[in-house]
């Protein structure tokens, strides 16, 4: 609650208007987060692909025969294992994309709850003014609009 009082909110705010503010600054961190990765993992997955694809490319050059010795463990175990890890990438990139998009669906259902809620939340006539600035700041500060569904 510390640093809620350090946000530069109009006052008075009501304790629940607070921790609901707080809640949705908390998934919106938690969404950036999540698309950090997955944007990280998807640059991995392009990158180990095309490095992989370079690799297959020589081997099969230089290979006598066909695809058979280029997966072969003794004669070309880094190509064998480029493609483990390309599936390992995969794997993670398919799991922290379920996660954006379980934080996202979070984030959103929260923050259409407090749209929905707004008179309920800002009670008050003093409240109710100042709500627009309270609308404005979270979506300067954070990047979350209140101000329509």
């Amino acid at each position: 609650m510390d640093a809620l009082k350090q946000w530069n909110l109009p006052q008075p705010q009501s304790d629940v208007t607070l921790v609901l503010l707080s809640e949705l600054v908390d998934r919106k961190r938690e969404e950036r987060q999540y698309k950090a990765k997955s944007e990280f993992y998807s640059y991995a997955l392009m990158i180990l692909l095309v490095v992989s694809g370079g690799f297959l490319v020589y081997q099969l050059q230089v290979s006598s025969s066909i695809l058979w010795e280029a997966f072969s463990l003794s004669k070309a175990p880094f190509i064998v294992l480029m493609f483990l890890l390309n599936g390992f990438v995969y794997y993670q990139l398919k799991r922290v994309t379920k996660k954006l998009n379980k934080a996202e669906d979070e984030l959103d259902s929260l923050r259409l709850e407090v749209i929905d809620r707004s008179e309920e939340l800002w009670k008050s006539e003093a409240q109710w003014e100042k709500r627009h600035d309270v609308f404005s700041y979270m979506k300067e500060e954070y990047d979350i609009n209140l101000f329509y569904k």
